[in-house]
């Protein structure tokens, strides 16, 4: 009885956010048109590779030069669409 009672208030918890993160500014992302007009360079398979500085995860930066004569797999993750 308890395990449900809190299931629902986990659901209606979730449903409150996806009713209120659209009109939220963390919320929006806009629209498809929009983030595409965003990217303002495309690459392709055997295109150079243009400089760039990430962070890791131990905050150590990782640049373009460190990662020459290894194979790289970038991936690229959209964010969740409210």
């Amino acid at each position: 009885m308890i395990l449900r009672a809190l299931a629902t208030l986990v659901l209606i918890g979730l449903l409150g956010l996806n009713l209120a993160m659209p009109g939220s500014s963390a919320g929006h992302r806009g629209s498809e048109n929009k983030v595409r007009n965003d990217i303002t360079s495309h690459l392709l398979v055997g295109q150079k590779l243009p400089e760039f500085e990430l962070v890791d995860f131990d905050g150590h930066s990782v640049t373009r030069e460190d990662l020459l004569g290894h194979r790289v797999l970038l991936t690229f993750e959209r964010s969740v669409d409210w």
